[in-house]
């Protein structure tokens, strides 16, 4: 966890937002918040964040903003973004628009360590991306199971 040591949690509803910052804490990552785009964009100029965490809905906005927010102010950033909701295509969506990953929570400290990491990675220069879609290929004899593949 060396790579990441400080992030903006995007968000308008601290309790739901208190376990993932515990968790944050014992990785020994610094936390910020910004509980609208106008305090995010704040942090995002003064605070030097690493990563940025948001959530799907704001109140002045979403998920789509606050990645264009990241770009503007922040340039290469990563932006999670966070639903309680599983929503696949929620998920390909914020794919599409640059999110660096989507989570749903809870995530044990390990498996959050992990998504971070790979967030910071993938956001280094010259890296591509790949576009997850979900498909219905199917193995011999499995007729209903959704397979998701990159291209």
């Amino acid at each position: 966890m060396d790579d990441v040591r400080s992030v903006l949690l995007v968000h308008n509803d601290p309790e739901a937002f208190r376990g993932l910052e515990e968790t944050l804490h014992q990785l020994r990552i610094r936390t910020w918040h910004g509980h609208d785009q106008a305090e995010a964009r704040s942090v995002l100029r003064g605070a030097g964040v690493d990563l940025v965490l948001t959530d799907a809905v704001l109140p002045d906005g979403t998920w789509k903003d606050a990645i264009r927010l990241a770009r503007e102010v922040a340039g290469a950033t990563p932006v999670i973004v966070i639903s309680r909701l599983v929503d696949m295509r929620l998920y390909l969506d914020t794919q599409d628009a640059g999110a660096a990953d989507f989570i749903v929570p809870p995530l044990a400290p390990r498996d959050l360590a992990y998504v971070l990491t790979v967030a910071m990675h993938r956001s280094g220069p010259g890296m591509e991306r790949r576009r997850a879609t979900v498909g219905r290929r199917r193995p011999a004899g499995d007729t209903a199971r959704p397979w998701i593949s990159a291209v």
